[in-house]
């Protein structure tokens, strides 16, 4: 797994919420937008799970439109890919995008909805076979 030290040095602005949410991605290198699906959103930023996740520093476009309750038009949004995930299993591949031109008013109106809602729920990782436990630093013998 490797995950980009860029985003790992600062400390988060916001409590991230567990949403469902299908987005869709416009880069500068696909004419068409790519459907992803959010897994949780802040006011700042979005984590999106991808088998093929962009490269970090990658400036994108996302659109989403929050489901239930939200009487906004949709978000549409610059934002930078600022933190990647790569894992042996592509279920658990993503990449989380930094808003960069949220306006005060859609930034409050989105944190306002996102009020109230769950924080996701931390993933187990899987054992893996192939790594042996460490043995014990100290063991009787005998």
């Amino acid at each position: 797994m490797c995950v980009s030290p860029a985003f790992d040095q600062l400390e988060r602005r916001a409590l991230r919420r567990a949403v469902e949410l299908p987005c869709e991605v416009v880069s500068r290198y696909l004419d068409q937008p790519l459907l992803y699906w959010a897994s949780n959103l802040t006011a700042y930023g979005i984590w999106l799970e991808t088998p093929a996740p962009m490269e970090v520093g990658e400036k994108v476009v996302v659109c989403f439109r929050p489901a239930i309750w939200w009487e906004h038009r949709e978000l549409m949004i610059f934002s930078e890919v600022t933190r990647v995930m790569w894992a042996r299993d592509p279920d658990h591949r993503g990449m989380g995008l930094e808003f960069t031109d949220i306006t005060v008013h859609e930034q409050r109106a989105l944190d306002a909805w996102l009020r109230g809602r769950p924080p996701p729920l931390p993933r187990r990782r899987p054992r893996s076979s192939d790594r042996e436990l460490p043995q014990p630093r100290f063991l009787r013998t005998g």
